[in-house]
């Protein structure tokens, strides 16, 4: 009986503690009310007229801070939200804004970039029927590069084209300033994906959101150093006057005319093998890129080999533009 008696103490005890009188700033009064749950607005009573919610705002401030609520740092959680909300916003109006500059931006380097591609067209067709009455005489070169240990690599197949070099000396002009555009316009992101991925290795070099910020660098490093490449200045290379491939040993011989300036150009590649960095190996293939001038100045033959002595890469040679590949 006694173990009873104590059960019923303690459910009479538990109902009293949960019962309470609220009054509204209204004046509307919720007599031996049982508070059945809290929430984010308000509290939901018990009376004998029902169950009824009580909104925080209609309840005075102590009776508010009894269940937590407070509307002060509501408030100011409100106002930080709307101040992150307006600052997203703004960013992204600023980004849209960033975005129809940069578009129009390249518009006007595309427009500027355009007369040059049409000079340049224009004067190798140009080029084309004095070519075919010229007297001519031959030029002959190797193709062939040195590796560190020495190593001497004849190239073959790799295509040596010949063009008028007043053509080219106006297309190299109007990409020269078309490529110094896009690096000046590109070089900022890659300064800010930078600094973000070096932040993010610094928290955690082995986390994904250091693996992405360190992709996203890598992305637009890759997209402005394409402007220093002679990869770049190569895909406008179109229409040239004549085409020789070299044979097995990289030799080659074109006919060209013993009067006036010519320029000849070739590009090829080489699998050097792999580096490893820990047990991941990366295959490794080296470009070369050759844009030379050439002249027979009356002659009936001359000889311009292509090698590391003057690739684009290589300062201080006779090559038309430097490259940093």
């Amino acid at each position: 009986m006694s173990s009873q008696l104590l059960v019923i103490l303690i459910v009479c005890f538990a109902s009293i503690a949960l019962t309470d009188d609220f009054k509204t700033i209204h004046e509307k009064e919720y007599k031996n009310a049982t508070v059945m749950r809290v929430e984010a607005d308000g509290i939901v009573v018990r009376t004998k007229g029902g169950i009824s919610k009580i909104y925080f705002a209609e309840l005075p401030d102590d009776v508010q801070a009894r269940f937590g609520h407070d509307p002060a740092k509501i408030a100011a959680e409100a106002d930080a939200r709307a101040a992150e909300e307006k600052r997203i916003e703004e960013e992204k109006a600023a980004e849209r804004e960033r975005a129809v500059k940069k578009e129009e931006e390249e518009r006007n380097t595309e427009a500027d970039l355009k007369p040059a591609l049409d000079q340049f067209q224009s004067a190798e067709q140009g080029a084309a029927e004095p070519y075919r009455n010229a007297i001519k005489g031959t030029l002959s070169g190797q193709v062939f590069v040195s590796s560190e240990k020495a190593e001497n690599f004849k190239l073959g197949a790799v295509k040596v084209s010949l063009f008028a070099r007043h053509a080219i000396d106006v297309l190299l002009a109007g990409l020269k300033i078309y490529a110094d555009v896009k690096i000046q316009e590109l070089s900022p992101s890659v300064d800010a994906e930078k600094a973000a991925s070096d932040q993010t290795n610094a928290a955690g070099s082995f986390s994904e959101a250091a693996h992405k910020a360190r992709n996203e660098y890598e992305k637009i490093q890759d997209e402005r150093d394409f402007y220093y490449s002679g990869s770049f200045y190569f895909s406008y290379l179109q229409s040239p006057i004549q085409t020789v491939e070299t044979d097995a040993d990289g030799k080659f011989i074109m006919n060209v005319p013993k009067q006036g300036s010519f320029v000849i150009a070739a590009k090829a590649q080489r699998y050097v093998g792999k580096r490893y960095v820990g047990e991941t190996g990366i295959d490794i293939t080296e470009h070369y890129y050759w844009i030379q001038p050439v002249s027979l100045e009356g002659e009936a033959q001359r000889l311009q080999n292509l090698s590391n002595n003057n690739l684009t890469s290589t300062e201080g040679t006779s090559s038309l533009i430097h490259t940093a590949d």
